[in-house]
């Protein structure tokens, strides 16, 4: 938008040229073998080092209605959309030893969203909840 409130012209074909560009400057020749596989002393990164013991229970086998593969933002939403619609016949799956999936992983000391917690914080209304901080940890 312009300072007068008219929307700006924008040029789809000029604007996927753009991005296009952007992308091409990521992608590498080497394509997926740019990456190191996790053997010898790099498999302790496969490891979640938030469990205190891992899982040795006998694999699962069950039939459900939906299967949520990530228990990320992305699943959360999904779970409580299923709930919402009247469906408890779902299963969340991740590989963490529990959900949240970045907030999950990243825990040093003063992490924080970077997006104002009114705008990234779903379900606020439904949970009666106020974020006490603008960047909510």
């Amino acid at each position: 938008m312009t300072m007068t409130g008219t929307v700006s012209a924008i040029d789809p074909s000029a604007l996927k040229s753009k991005y296009l560009a952007e992308r091409d400057k990521r992608l590498r020749a080497d394509g997926t073998a740019q990456y190191i596989a996790p053997t010898g002393e790099l498999t302790r990164y496969l490891d979640d080092p938030y469990v205190s013991a891992p899982s040795t229970r006998a694999a699962v086998s069950r039939e459900v209605e939906v299967a949520i593969v990530g228990g990320g933002f992305g699943g959360l939403q999904a779970a409580v959309a299923l709930v919402k619609a009247g469906t408890d016949d779902f299963v969340l799956i991740d590989k963490a030893g529990d959900v949240g999936s970045v907030w999950y992983w990243n825990r040093y000391p003063g992490a924080a969203c970077d997006i104002e917690s009114y705008v990234y914080m779903p379900l606020l209304e439904e949970m009666d909840y106020t974020p006490t901080e603008k960047y909510v940890r």
